[in-house]
């Protein structure tokens, strides 16, 4: 299976301007994930795909591949992924010979994903069959669905219907559920073409991994947390 990782890298953020280059342990939080790709044994190639040309050349000191420049049309708040992966894709295809059967989004804002999950997931695509592969993490306690409510004009409402919490009421008796980390996600390149498809297609499997490695960076804080992680190894 030839899988193509694809590091989508903005320039625009707003909680933390720069933050794809801002300095994680000493060097730009974009180089974890362009060291975590690298030793991956499974992918066929990596490429960033940014509109920055600070960014880009922050990853070519890693030795990351930047072929392009992302058209600024392509960079938008509002932007979703499939946009973004398709370009990326096609401009891999056009400059590239052979064939690509599915893509893996490696986002630069989880920055302690391991090679071996990315390994993982794209063994877990080619042997399953299905049309995709997201990675997630397991839903402990007070985080669990069954024990969260909505508000319906001031009075809390169970958010999943039907769910006596009095019957979970303690966490062990609580069913299995996982949450979408962002970590490492792969789609086959048929599905993602496809507009009358969904982006990760009709039939998905989940990628069980280390909470740890699930850790997105998306403020300060999350930058001081993770700074703090790495100074006790």
């Amino acid at each position: 299976m030839n899988v193509l990782g694809i590091i989508p890298a903005r320039g625009g953020s707003k909680r933390v301007p720069n933050k794809n280059i801002k300095m994680l342990g000493g060097k730009p939080l974009i180089a974890y994930t362009i060291e975590a790709a690298q030793q991956a044994l499974n992918l066929t190639d990596v490429i960033v795909s940014t509109d920055s040309a600070a960014i880009a050349e922050a990853a070519k000191k890693f030795g990351a591949k930047v072929p392009f420049i992302r058209p600024a049309e392509l960079a938008l708040d509002g932007t979703s992924d499939r946009p973004v992966l398709i370009h990326a894709l096609e401009h891999y295809l056009a400059n590239n010979e052979g064939t690509i059967d599915a893509i893996c989004l490696l986002r630069p804002t989880s920055p302690f994903r391991s090679a071996a999950s990315i390994d993982k997931g794209i063994a877990l695509l080619k042997l399953s069959g299905s049309d995709a592969v997201r990675s997630m993490t397991k839903v402990e306690g007070v985080h669990h669905p069954y024990w969260m409510f909505q508000s319906e004009n001031g009075l809390a409402t169970n958010v999943v219907p039907d769910v006596s919490i009095e019957k979970y009421y303690q966490s062990q008796l609580l069913p299995p559920v996982y949450r979408l980390n962002g970590c490492v996600d792969l789609i086959k390149t048929e599905v993602l073409l496809n507009p009358n498809l969904p982006l990760y297609g009709n039939s998905m499997q989940i990628l069980e991994t280390a909470e740890q490695e699930s850790l997105d960076i998306d403020t300060l804080q999350d930058f001081e947390y993770c700074e703090w992680l790495l100074s006790r190894k």
